[in-house]
């Protein structure tokens, strides 16, 4: 795998794992620590790290709008104002029965929604379909590929470009713009990026921590680890550029992934979390040509239209994707998880192909079914791909529940790296069992336990929150604390945490 890093290695040792490149304090402030990785965790004992996988829910939209059909994807959320918008690809891939590949125009399209489960094509009368503008089509072009826009954060953002996006196309990466995120235009006529394989979801949003543009895209390499412009044999990579101004992008970088093994990634959705701006979290998916003998064939599900669109090219019928998911602290070195974060599911008619897993771009706030239980977090993922009537159904999963801390009954501990706060109580994320509970010692830079914080001094929290204050002796002000450097040491027994927050 391309190892190829963007800073000294001293560098990266102290942004990865501080606590073994420094003896320097982490400055955390009032920024929310999430644990997707063992940044602030100095030492374990009897816990580990867990991967938490999505819930799958109700399906929310069919794709059977006449310019719709096998192949629709590449879904972008973003929300304007209290309504939710949904960007995609519009197109076919095959005929229902498998026999006739493509022919459809591509187009990128937008439904919208107030809650997130209830998705409407409104009617925006700007590009023809079969004589007709009555449709929800917001932007067309010869070849088009693919289309990913963005809501441009960018203080220094002119109006007329509050929205940006990507589009793919011979015989580059094009740049767009829009004051509304419906009517779109060109920033140029010539591609913003040259050097690249755009055929997949090109993603680029601003990063308001590091004041520059990010844009994810694909690439190609071999086995030896250097790009190759060989897409049958080649391996699918993910690479990265950075501009100032949208318009002048440095030269894409390969990511990479520390000792994560050498596997094809499709599209990549990084972006920063939205409650810890400073972490990028990314859902890829993993492309798995798995190179079926006959009797696999015949196992999964419709085999005779697998079979059909493989006369087209083997891979069609040979290749089967699922979720994964990652996260970075500085966006281009990545902590991939080695296990799946959405897998293809128990057989069904129209699974297990080219298409499972591909997750939707954006997390947004949503509802619980119960009104007095807390907001949970939504994507999509597509279903169906190759047949008339694809799906998309909605994922949730906790606020910041990605990865957790994780503690069976015997009880375990992590003792954190010194740090410095600001704030004046400290708020966790956490889930126990009926009997089990967290305590939280606050201790020097030294490790030993300040006066009135020690671990016996601790209120022992259990249940089920996104939010709850700790205290000891029921006194949660740890005010005195802030500016200097302290360490925490956390007790679990049957729990999982998931961020924790100095508050005011």
């Amino acid at each position: 795998m391309p190892r190829k890093f963007l800073a000294t290695a001293a560098l990266l040792l102290a942004f990865v794992s501080p606590t073994l490149a420094s003896t320097e304090p982490i400055a955390l402030g009032s920024r929310r620590a999430l644990f997707v990785d063992e940044f602030l965790i100095a030492r374990r004992e009897n816990l580990e790290l867990r991967l938490n996988a999505p819930q799958p829910r109700e399906t929310v939209l069919t794709y059977d709008a006449p310019w719709e059909g096998s192949g629709s994807d590449f879904q972008r959320l973003i929300r304007v104002g209290d309504t939710l918008r949904m960007y995609y690809m519009a197109t076919k891939l095959t005929s229902t029965d498998g026999k006739k590949i493509g022919g459809g125009v591509v187009y990128a399209c937008f439904v919208e929604s107030k809650d997130g489960v209830h998705w409407t094509r409104p009617d925006l009368g700007l590009f023809e379909f079969q004589g007709s503008k009555h449709n929800n089509i917001i932007w067309a072009a010869p070849n088009l590929d693919n289309f990913t826009p963005f809501l441009d954060t960018n203080p220094d953002c002119p109006a007329d470009e509050r929205f940006k996006a990507t589009s793919g196309r011979a015989p580059g990466l094009f740049g767009l713009k829009s004051p509304d995120g419906i009517r779109w235009s060109l920033v140029s006529d010539a591609p913003i990026m040259t050097k690249g394989r755009f055929d997949t979801q090109n993603n680029a949003f601003w990063d308001a921590e590091r004041k520059h543009y990010w844009c994810y895209i694909r690439g190609f390499h071999d086995a030896s680890g250097q790009t190759t412009q060989d897409t049958k044999h080649g391996i699918r990579d993910i690479r990265v550029a950075t501009s100032k101004d949208f318009r002048t992008w440095s030269d894409p970088q390969f990511l990479n992934y520390g000792s994560a093994p050498d596997e094809a990634l499709y599209t990549n959705q990084v972006e920063p979390y939205y409650r810890a701006p400073e972490i990028f979290v990314a859902f890829p998916t993993r492309y798995v040509d798995r190179s079926f003998s006959p009797a696999a064939m015949r196992s999964l599900p419709d085999p005779a239209h697998r079979q059909r669109r493989m006369s087209f090219s083997p891979r069609y019928g040979t290749v089967v994707t699922d979720g994964q998911f990652m996260t970075s602290r500085d966006g281009y070195n990545f902590h991939r998880w080695d296990e799946t974060f959405i897998r293809p599911g128990p057989e069904r008619s129209n699974n297990w192909v080219y298409g499972d897993g591909y997750q939707s771009l954006g997390l947004i706030e949503t509802p619980s079914e119960d009104p007095s239980a807390p907001p949970e977090l939504s994507f999509y993922a597509d279903e169906g791909h190759w047949k008339e009537g694809e799906t998309l159904r909605r994922y949730t999963i906790r606020i910041d529940g990605f990865v957790s801390v994780h503690a069976k009954q015997k009880p375990g501990e992590f003792v954190t790296p010194a740090f410095i706060f600001s704030g004046r109580t400290l708020s966790l994320n956490f889930a126990t069992a009926a009997a089990g509970s967290l305590r939280v010692e606050v201790q020097d830079a030294a490790g030993q336990a300040l006066p009135g914080y020690a671990l016996a001094d601790c209120d022992e929290l259990f249940g089920d929150t996104l939010n709850r204050p700790v205290t000891w002796h029921d006194k949660p002000d740890v005010g005195a604390f802030a500016g200097r450097p302290v360490r925490l040491r956390i007790v679990l027994s049957e729990a999982d945490l998931y961020s924790l927050k100095f508050e005011p």
